[in-house]
């Protein structure tokens, strides 16, 4: 059975269904708290605050919102009671029926058959129904991962708020794995606090599956990470896979043995096929050669390998493989020679581990002398690569053909984006066994070429994205992040500034579009490192740790290091980069000193025109023409908003487009349908070149707009999206800018306590309407203000402001957030 509301399906946690299910069959009748525990959980312990807590998920996926209580209604000291007209209807036609892809998910969708699990399968379903946090564990290549995607796979849609795969094996070193956690979940700044705390801030309200795949190289911080998500946010479920258990409290391990063998006595009989080991060697021994049959002949071989392999499937993979090659019975004989020094390592160690690492050497051992410095050196990449990086940095003759070559023997494996295109990955295992083949000069000469390859990678975007070619500068930033960051941290260990500061100051404008703001974070580490002080590109590091702080809204700390990033350009005569007047002008008007941000504006302005670059002039004017049209200055607004048309048409980014339209729609002050338009246009333009700051900008204006128009239900939806977007990026700076457009939606949809909560943490911590903000809506939000003591008494309106004041931020978003899509739902 599922749940639907509006006829969509909502992810209902297994025990809160059976708790609504429970409510139901007893409706008209209070039902006491002992009653509901020992019904749903049975001989279980469970806290009478996780009940409160399962009633709080079940009234959100019914949409009561536990005050007006119009479905389940609380009796105070005894239990619960439904109270809703229930309508008995037919069963659903199978085109009712909710489909899998309705789940909120980002799992990578599978790519072969999940073969010999099907029985695994259901009893983690069962666990996993029971238990908040399992933990795979297994010899590297008995299948954890593709067992987790799987099980997640099918699970999904049990989860109001969807999936989210953390995949940790391109994190190389402890101190990035919060970043990495943060990257994956869309929480990558905060305001104040750790990373750490951002992410647990985003996760506490919600109700989602975290799949963490390989921490066995990051069991501790991943460990402290799991650790607080399971005291602080009771309705995130995990699902992790490790070599080795992560010693949580709450942790049920489950180990993921190898297939089994076992098919029939009778070797020549077709039963062998059952064995879960024989039909996965099967399968991919007909992917790898058409012409393969499990016959007679074949079958003792067949089965000496499964057993010799001992069931782990990426050995059997890479054996099956072969069969393209040669015959199975020589498959057979060459494991027996390399199986030989197993009698002497058995005793203490893993037998499936030094198998598969066998397994390995011996198919590392069929590749020929350049095949095998190939593979040794395409362990340098932390993540996906294409051909160009793998010929860059390995530099054989012939990279293709021996690409091809390692694919067929699937030492390597082939990847197909979205976006088009080939690019290539080694599985984990592979990848660690290719490191050890490097000694450690090949190493370092190794990394460095790539830590250098992908400096210049980030200069290229860096051009790109200024130009028409912007969405594809962005997607290659995209499919090589994990390498980037690898590539930054290796050079600032060796101390090669050169390629560290470069790298980093090249892809700072991808990772403010993309809100990937994990950047700001490897500029303040590179800013810090005494060593780099006297680099040319130090400023740039400053300035852009600068612009870290401003998007975080901490105000004093951005000037204080736009500044220092100032007096150190004037003191070594570098020409400025304009990032430090972006910094300045937007504190400045954020926090009132107008005069001060159109000085700031005026010299963005007018560094952009002596450096020729006609992005960079197009976003100075863009910058000013809006800061204009805040303050009422239409006239000088719609002017430089023409200025930045010109200068975006000259490049033809779409960025730079878009952004003359934002600049359009703040000074069509008397046109709301004009501004809609122009907002509309500036989402759509950045959304096809991977803007997502840009798309938000324009959406959160156009959301405020709706709502002043009356078209509640959009408008509120909108504004909704981006209060989450902005707090997962961690945009304290926007995000103060959309909650003053929330406070105008709230009063509208009848929510005027939450408004004034939301009033009391704005002007607690930024102010109400400052920059950029469209002249009506900044008027309307005053008078909004204005207009709560009437509605609410003055006392209670000061009680309420003080509130939000007070109440934790992640508080105030979450309750407007959820008003706001009570409304836009209907």
């Amino acid at each position: 059975m599922v749940l639907r509301r509006d006829g969509r399906t909502v992810g209902v946690e297994p025990q809160a269904f059976d708790l609504l299910c429970y409510l139901v069959e007893r409706r008209g009748h209070v039902v006491l708290k002992d009653e509901l525990l020992d019904n749903v959980w049975g001989d279980r312990f469970v806290s009478e605050s996780a009940l409160t807590t399962q009633i709080k998920s079940v009234r959100h996926a019914v949409g009561d919102d536990g005050s007006a209580q119009r479905v389940i209604r609380t009796v105070h000291g005894k239990g619960y009671e439904f109270i809703a007209e229930v309508v008995k209807m037919d069963d659903p036609t199978d085109d009712e029926r909710p489909s899998a892809q309705e789940t909120r998910s980002s799992l990578p969708a599978a790519v072969q058959p999940l073969v010999g699990r099907a029985a695994l399968l259901e009893q983690l379903v069962h666990e996993t129904s029971q238990h908040r946090l399992v933990t795979l564990v297994g010899t590297g290549g008995v299948g954890k991962t593709s067992v987790a995607f799987e099980l997640a796979r099918s699970i999904g849609a049990n989860y109001r708020d969807g999936v989210y795969p953390v995949e940790l094996v391109t994190v190389l070193d402890e101190g990035a794995t919060f970043e990495a956690f943060a990257t994956a979940l869309d929480v990558n700044t905060r305001q104040r606090g750790s990373t750490q705390d951002a992410i647990i801030d985003m996760l506490g309200p919600r109700h989602m599956l975290l799949v963490l795949d390989n921490c066995e190289h990051l069991v501790e911080p991943v460990a402290r990470l799991v650790h607080r998500i399971m005291r602080e946010a009771p309705e995130v479920s995990i699902l992790a896979t490790s070599r080795e258990p992560l010693a949580v409290t709450g942790e049920h391990v489950w180990t993921v043995e190898p297939l089994s063998v076992d098919g029939g006595a009778n070797v020549a009989s077709f039963d062998l096929a059952s064995a879960p080991a024989v039909a996965l060697f099967v399968e991919r021994a007909k992917e790898a050669d058409p012409r393969f049959t499990l016959d007679a002949a074949t079958a003792p071989a067949v089965l000496e390998i499964c057993r010799r392999l001992d069931g782990i499937p990426l050995a059997i993979e890479l054996a099956a493989a072969r069969t393209r090659a040669i015959d199975v019975t020589e498959i057979a004989a060459r494991l027996d020679e390399r199986f030989r020094l197993l009698k002497g390592v058995r005793r203490g160690a893993d037998p499936r581990h030094r198998t598969l690492h066998d397994a390995i050497s011996w198919s590392y051992d069929l590749l020929g002398g350049d095949e095998q410095r190939l593979f040794a050196a395409l362990a340098v990449f932390a993540g996906q690569f294409d051909l160009d990086a793998a010929e860059a940095v390995c530099h054989d003759d012939d990279v293709l053909d021996l690409l091809t070559r390692l694919t067929e023997r699937s030492m390597l494996a082939v990847r197909r984006p979205a976006s088009g295109g080939t690019r290539y990955e080694l599985l984990e295992t592979l990848r660690e066994y290719a490191r050890r083949r490097l000694d450690d000069n090949q190493s370092v000469e190794l990394f460095t070429t790539h830590a250098r390859h992908f400096a210049m990678l980030a200069r290229q975007v860096e051009d790109e994205v200024r130009t028409a070619d912007e969405a594809r500068g962005v997607t290659r930033a995209d499919a090589g992040f994990a390498d980037l960051r690898a590539a930054q941290r290796f050079a600032l260990q060796i101390g090669d500034f050169d390629t560290a500061f470069g790298l980093i100051g090249s892809i700072r404008e991808y990772a403010m579009r993309a809100l990937r703001y994990e950047a700001f974070a490897w500029a303040g580490a590179a800013a810090s490192i005494p060593d780099g002080s006297a680099h040319r590109l130090h400023p740039l590091m400053i300035a852009v740790q600068a612009y870290g702080a401003w998007v975080r809204g901490e105000y004093d700390t951005a000037l204080q290091l736009a500044y220092a990033a100032r007096g150190e350009e004037e003191a070594g005569g570098v020409e400025p980069c304009g990032l430090v007047e972006r910094v300045l002008a937007n504190v400045m008007w954020t926090v009132g000193r107008a005069d001060d941000g159109m000085v700031e504006g005026a010299r963005n302005i007018e560094l952009a025109q002596e450096s020729g670059d006609q992005s960079r002039l197009a976003h100075a004017y863009y910058m000013s023409s809006v800061s204009r049209s805040s303050i009422g200055e239409h006239d000088e607004g719609r002017a430089l908003a023409v200025r930045a048309r010109e200068a975006g048409a000259a490049t033809g980014s779409p960025t730079d487009v878009a952004s003359a339209w934002v600049a359009d729609g703040f000074a069509a002050v008397s046109d709301e349908v004009a501004a809609l338009e122009a907002f509309d246009t500036a989402d759509r333009l950045a959304r096809s070149a991977g803007n997502r700051w840009m798309s938000a900008f324009a959406r959160t204006e156009a959301s405020g707009l709706l709502v002043q128009r009356g078209d509640l239900v959009a408008g509120c939806a909108g504004l909704a999206d981006m209060v989450d977007l902005w707090y997962r990026a961690g945009e304290w700076s926007q995000q103060w800018h959309t909650l003053s457009r929330c406070v105008i939606a709230l009063d509208r949809i009848g929510q005027p306590e939450i408004a004034a909560e939301a009033v009391g943490a704005i002007e607690a911590h930024a102010i109400l309407g400052a920059p950029p903000s469209m002249t009506t809506l900044r008027a309307i939000a005053f008078e909004t203000r204005d207009s709560l003591p009437e509605k609410l008494g003055s006392a209670r309106s000061d009680d309420l402001l003080a509130a939000g004041a007070a109440r934790p931020l992640a508080e105030i978003v979450e309750r407007t957030r959820n008003a706001l899509l009570a409304r836009a739902v209907g």
